[in-house]
């Protein structure tokens, strides 16, 4: 038997074995917990996708064939449809789209525990920078977080929250919120 400082080879080995055995997956076990996640979000992803796929299709199938009287009105009554009464339909939708968005966006806003939050982090400064850390936005997100979750929800290219327009760093947070992420802020008191 070898002896280097104290330690025997063959104990050292056998600790080193029971470690590789105790974390190493079982079979017909997933490989930690987030793995069963990760498949349910990508069975989620292939279910959003064919159905965005039908939808398109029904879009292409049946609104082609709508008569253009049906969706634009004779705004000037005078029995035809033209090429400014078209695009002051198109405008009238595009405004009912961008209301619905904004909508969202600012019921996202006042929802009470984001409120709580950004008025303990920031004093709803949504530029707001710490001074001692990476901490930034309305929300006080570390860079390193922030990336991390922004990119999770889907909302990521921002390195930093403060660079982050308001209603994406009110989506991140709800995002980090809804997906067991309260613990970050439990210091707020909210």
């Amino acid at each position: 038997m070898n002896n280097d400082h104290g330690h025997t080879p063959d104990h050292d080995t056998i600790a080193v074995h029971r470690s590789r055995r105790a974390s190493a997956p079982r079979p017909g076990d997933t490989s930690s917990p987030q793995a069963s996640v990760g498949l349910r979000r990508t069975r989620r992803r292939r279910v959003g996708l064919l159905a965005g796929s039908l939808v398109a299709l029904l879009f292409a199938t049946t609104a082609c064939n709508i008569p253009l009287a049906q969706w634009v009105p004779d705004f000037n009554g005078d029995g035809t449809i033209d090429d400014a009464e078209v695009a002051q339909q198109q405008q009238a939708l595009m405004q009912q789209f961008s209301a619905s968005i904004e909508n969202q966006r600012r019921s996202v806003q006042a929802h009470p525990f984001l409120s709580c939050v950004r008025r303990h982090e920031s004093g709803g400064d949504y530029g707001a920078r710490n001074p001692s850390s990476s901490a930034s936005g309305a929300y006080q997100f570390l860079d390193s977080t922030w990336r991390s979750v922004s990119s999770r929800a889907g909302l990521g290219g921002f390195g930093r929250a403060s660079s982050a327009p308001w209603f994406v760093q009110d989506a991140v947070a709800l995002w980090t919120f809804q997906h067991g992420g309260r613990s970050a802020w439990n210091g707020t008191g909210c």
